[in-house]
């Protein structure tokens, strides 16, 4: 994960730089750190020396290594990066220079000089915080662009431009170095933390290139991007070419703690680049959106829907796929996966071919959930009876093999001839989900022991959760892994259960759903729902004879219902909606989450819970 900082100029990146570190040595006083040299680093170090002299900070039990030393030049010599860090920070602060370790630049055999520094690094046990600087070729100590990144210390030819960027610090260019003894990228990468300083105009085509464009050699510090802690602080003239930038400011955040604080949401294309709490923000140039007022709020994730605007993902279209999609987003559902029904096996897998196909170009669709056909026909709710059949795990990998691997969910009843063996089997391959089934407590807690973790609709099409016989809602709540869908449109399930379950699964449990159908978005009369005709009619839709099929609800319109009708706490509603339902299908790093390095898909809300704003993939799709 990379966070980025951008700081208003040299001395406030300088600043903030200084901040983190200190952080790290109070909070462990005998860390190691990884220390850089040349230009950038020389106001972070002033800036630690007066936090030392101001009794903030104590070095005395730091151990350091840096990165590189020129070959040929002994400590003494001015020109040393041992010369450096000792007129810099060492001479400066407490540190025991017995512990301040750099590469022995006057040993003129290489190996063995590469030999001891490793040992040095070994002998360390490890690199708390490693600071770095950017070469203008994207250099990082001094790995200079190669075909390979390079994974231990080692002897380097510099490269002109670096050889040229040095001279700087020489009398004359013929004195300097044309070799260093550096770190390799692997013992950067090793480091617990790293810490990257970037300041100029001059920087601003690397960083691009570095931190968004394609991780290669020849681009050494890209390698970074791999790697799990790194915070990039910036000045703004630094990072000017990678603010293709909105930024969401002065918002009610919801985190990853499922909580709302105050602070700006920094947008680079269609990822999040950056999060700040601090109330601030830098302004360069980018698209601002004021949500002052206003929550910030995770793309909704549906994860059980069939239709909307007069169409049904079972339609197997193009056009009936992007009028859900587009329907569905200006809802704020910026995420889903359409559920099919009961259908021939050749007509479900046409579906499956044409949703994968279709996948590939739309970013809201992060799977398929098959809602049949291994169901029970005594539970059949809206499911056409004709095409039910036993669990068939031949069946289900032609299926997956047609879905091209989209599909993410499979229901099953348990009761059925062949289910358990179908779950052991499937429960590696994709969610099974209990649904449409008869089963009582027992039978439906070994499903989940057996590898089941998740109910479809709770307590629609199912037994009914009784005193005496809890059947798969008390399996359910006893398998503390197992998620459960929730329809809160106030149909499908009574409010006072709907507070009921809040209370019993817990909003880390509970993925709320629509169960749409292409009724949603339209006014009464006669509709499809997975080819049988469906009548709405108000807030409902039935079968001819009565029976309630799917909802004519969207995500939005029950979220909306939960908060202000029903009586569901705000936080818990918006994670239902969210983080929830994308970690039940395991989707938590694609979506459901406002989080650096995640996609920029937000609803943005008043307080009235009205839609403000969609964003997807950083770009503004609709405003009320």
């Amino acid at each position: 994960m990379i966070e980025f900082v951008i700081a208003d100029d040299y001395d406030d990146m300088s600043r903030k730089a200084a901040d983190i570190i200190s952080s790290q040595i109070l909070t462990k006083p005998d860390c190691v750190l990884g220390l850089a040299t040349g230009g950038t680093p020389v106001g972070i170090y002033a800036c630690l020396a007066e936090k030392y002299n101001n009794g903030e900070l104590d070095f005395s039990q730091i151990t350091s290594l840096n990165l590189d030393e020129f070959r040929g030049l002994s400590r003494d010599d001015k020109n040393s990066y041992y010369h450096y860090m000792y007129r810099n920070l060492f001479s400066k602060v407490n540190i025991d220079l017995n512990r301040a370790f750099v590469p022995d630049g006057s040993i003129e055999n290489a190996d063995e000089a590469c030999r001891r520094y490793e040992k040095n690094i070994a002998d360390t046990g490890g690199i708390d915080l490693q600071l770095l600087g950017l070469g203008h070729n994207g250099h990082i100590g001094f790995n200079e662009p190669s075909d390979v990144f390079p994974k231990r210390t080692h002897l380097v030819n510099l490269a002109e431009s670096t050889i040229s960027a040095n001279s700087r610090f020489f009398t004359y260019k013929k004195d300097v170095p044309k070799q260093a003894y550096t770190m390799g990228i692997g013992n950067i990468m090793e480091s617990k933390k790293i810490l990257m300083a970037v300041s100029g105009a001059d920087k601003a085509d690397i960083v691009r290139k570095a931190f968004f464009g394609d991780i290669t050699p020849n681009v050494p510090a890209s390698v970074l991007q791999l790697h799990p802690n790194v915070t990039v602080i910036g000045d703004k003239a630094a990072f000017s070419e990678i603010t293709d930038y909105m930024i969401i400011a002065n918002g009610n955040v919801f985190g990853e703690d499922s909580k709302f604080r105050r602070g700006n949401v920094h947008i680079s294309d269609d990822m999040i680049a950056d999060i700040n709490y601090d109330n601030s923000f830098c302004h360069n140039g980018e698209e601002i959106i004021d949500a002052d007022g206003l929550y910030v709020i995770p793309g909704f994730v549906d994860i059980h829907l069939h239709g909307a605007a007069g169409y049904d993902f079972c339609d197997g279209t193009e056009k009936a796929f992007q009028a859900i999609i587009d329907f569905e987003l200006s809802q704020g559902v910026t995420s889903i996966i359409p559920a099919t029904m009961t259908l021939p096996k050749e007509k479900l897998q046409t579906i499956m071919t044409e949703l994968s196909r279709f996948a590939k170009k739309n970013t809201s669709i992060k799977g398929i959930t098959m809602e049949g056909p291994f169901i029970s026909a005594s539970k059949k709710g809206a499911q056409n009876e004709q095409y039910i059949c036993n669990p068939d795990i031949q069946f289900f990998y032609e299926f997956q093999k047609a879905a091209n691997r989209l599909i993410k969910q499979v229901t099953i009843a348990p009761e059925i001839e062949g289910a358990m063996e179908f779950i052991n089997e499937i429960s590696m391959e994709c969610v099974v989900s209990v649904a449409h089934t008869g089963a009582d407590y027992e039978t439906a807690n070994s499903a989940f022991k057996a590898g089941a973790n998740h109910v479809t609709h709770l307590y629609n099409a199912m037994t009914a959760f009784n005193h005496r016989e809890t059947g798969v809602v008390g399996a359910a709540f006893d398998n503390k892994n197992v998620f459960v869908e929730l329809i809160c449109d106030g149909e499908h399930v009574h409010p006072s259960m709907v507070r009921a379950t809040f209370q019993m699964f817990g909003a880390d449990r509970i993925c709320m759903i629509s169960d749409s159908m292409s009724a949603a978005g339209m006014q009464d009369g006669e509709y499809l729902l997975g080819g049988q005709t469906v009548i709405r009619k108000g807030a409902r839709a039935v079968l001819s004879d009565g029976t309630l099929a799917g909802a004519v609800s969207s995500l939005y319109d029950n979220f909306k219902k939960a908060v202000l009708q029903i009586n569901i706490p705000l936080e818990d509603a918006v994670t239902s909606c969210t983080l929830t339902p994308a970690r039940s299908l395991k989707l938590e790093q694609e979506c459901g989450v406002i989080a650096i390095g995640r996609k920029a898909d937000f609803i943005l809300m008043d307080k009235a819970l009205n839609i403000k704003h969609v964003i997807k993939d950083g770009n503004i799709l609709a405003c009320r």
